[in-house]
């Protein structure tokens, strides 16, 4: 902005009127301002915080963009952070729309302008620039430690895709806003009805909401292109063809709204299933009934399922999960004080087929002997009252087809398993970064390596114990084939797929 008498004048006029400095300042057409665009705009400049659940090509990112160059230029000095999901959606998103509003503005912005960086601190010699980065899963910690050094007068800091951006970096932010101005935007399509966007984008939260769809855009409601680049009809009513106006599609890329679950979730549609059926709620522990643990044990990570199955229905009433590697004698300990406390009689405890070594499987498993004292795994247990049965080893697909069925034989104890819960809805595929666009996403098999696929692997090992080797009284007891679901649990013969007949599991 050009240093004159007027700078000041002009500063406080355009700090209270954001869409003016866009429009006389920036490169917007004023008749290509509309209601939400404006809404967004004003509600950032009012508001602490600011969430918006967005529908496809609504301008959300174009808005965002050039909110940075508003609050950058008339609050100085300032610090605007922007962060996404990947470093390809933070450079040829938000940034790009920032370069090209930097690059067209009607006047000379000054600064030094780089890919994801804009530094107008020459100007002052204060701390006066924009910084965006990405928030990649194997750098999130670090990330989330540096995020919590930027201080100023003035802070900006802008979620972008918020939906895929980490817990601890969301925490992060937080302690960032705790002085001075400061203003948060988190937006992006709601992919997920878990997490902390999800959570900013409920009615009751703190954070003013806002829902934007391609509804609400000038362009369908004329059935004309009067903004460039907006959706309208057309893209409406090929979604609405494609999926279906109750799809989770439409409701995340037309309407703006939080899904039932997760796109690419392993269990996210089972689950809000079990949920809308009443499957999730008040079943506490039956007295007359003994307790089942199911285990996915690790160094630092495991994860214990408390079931009893009552009446053909498996009830998960109790839940633990350690992320410290406390081990097993700490683990023996919590099983008796829910025994006492809870009126707990145990009757089997499975682990899964790493902690077997040759003695259980033939093949020795990664987590088979203490890495701390060489000896096995099960003979410690043992000793500690923990006598494991020991799980084949079955291969992840007929495990995700065997846990995906189980979902709707279960009963979950919501005040005592909420995490658990959690962690089911959000057991989800890797992002395939090579192959993804910033507008089709791929995903691998494989899931994404963080605590919720500890839970997902603890429970896949009580849906394959469940289907292939409990035994209650001597009886086994496995799927009726009246609860199958999905199209590919049947054989050719119309007969339950058979994991072992397929070699998909290792016999004893």
């Amino acid at each position: 902005m050009a240093k004159d008498k007027t700078t000041a004048e002009r500063r406080a006029r355009y700090r209270r009127d954001p869409i003016a400095f866009m429009t006389e300042m920036l490169d917007v057409h004023p008749g290509h301002v509309w209601d939400k665009m404006r809404e967004v705009c004003e509600s950032v400049r009012d508001n602490p915080l600011t969430a918006v659940g967005a529908g496809h090509s609504v301008s959300k990112t174009y808005s965002a963009g050039r909110l940075v160059l508003w609050f950058l230029l008339c609050h100085p000095p300032a610090t605007v952070i922007t962060t996404a999901p990947t470093h390809k959606q933070v450079e040829e998103l938000l940034w790009r729309e920032l370069r090209s509003a930097y690059t067209n503005a009607r006047v000379d912005l000054g600064g030094k302008l780089t890919r994801t960086k804009l530094d107008l601190q020459e100007q002052t010699g204060q701390k006066w620039y924009a910084l965006g980065f990405s928030t990649k899963p194997d750098t999130v910690t670090s990330e989330a430690t540096a995020f919590q050094g930027y201080h100023n007068e003035h802070i900006l800091v802008i979620f972008d895709e918020a939906a895929g951006i980490a817990t601890q970096i969301w925490k992060a932010a937080q302690h960032l806003l705790t002085s001075g101005m400061t203003r948060w935007l988190a937006i992006g399509n709601p992919t997920s009805p878990t997490g902390e966007f999800a959570e900013s984008l409920d009615p009751t939260s703190k954070w003013n909401v806002i829902n934007i769809s391609v509804k609400d855009t000038p362009n369908f409601k004329t059935g004309e292109e009067v903004v460039p680049g907006l959706a309208g009809r057309k893209y409406e009513e090929e979604m609405r063809t494609k999926y279906g106006i109750e799809s989770n599609e439409y409701r995340i890329r037309v309407l703006g709204q939080k899904p039932d679950y997760s796109e690419q979730t392993f269990f996210g549609k089972e689950m809000a299933v079990a949920r809308n059926n009443n499957q999730i709620g008040f079943y506490p522990a039956e007295p007359t009934q003994k307790v089942y643990t199911v285990w996915d044990t690790g160094d630092m990570h495991t994860v214990i399922l408390f079931v009893q199955f009552i009446r053909k229905t498996i009830r998960v009433i109790d839940f633990f999960y350690d992320s410290k590697g406390r081990g097993l004698p700490a683990y023996a300990v919590m099983l008796q004080q829910k025994a006492v406390e809870k009126n707990y009689v145990y009757a089997q405890h499975f682990a899964p087929w790493d902690v077997g070594g040759e003695k259980h499987t033939g093949a020795t498993g990664p987590n088979a002997k203490n890495f701390q004292t060489g000896r096995y795994t099960t003979d410690i247990a043992a000793e500690l009252g923990i006598p494991f049965h020991v799980l084949r080893q079955y291969d992840r697909e007929v495990q995700i087809r065997v846990a995906r069925d189980l979902i709707q034989l279960c009963e979950f104890n919501q005040a005592t398993t909420e995490e658990l819960i959690q962690g089911l809805f959000g057991f989800r595929k890797k992002l395939d970064a090579a192959l993804s666009t910033l507008e089709r996403p791929v995903y691998q098999k494989d899931p994404v390596k963080d605590w919720t696929e500890h839970i997902g692997s603890a429970f896949c090992g009580l849906a394959v114990m469940f289907r292939y080797e409990l035994e209650v009284e001597d009886e086994p007891i496995g799927f009726p084939n009246a609860i199958a679901q999905h199209d590919d649990y049947y054989e050719e013969d119309g007969q339950p797929f058979d994991a072992l007949r397929h070699g998909l599991v290792k016999a004893r």
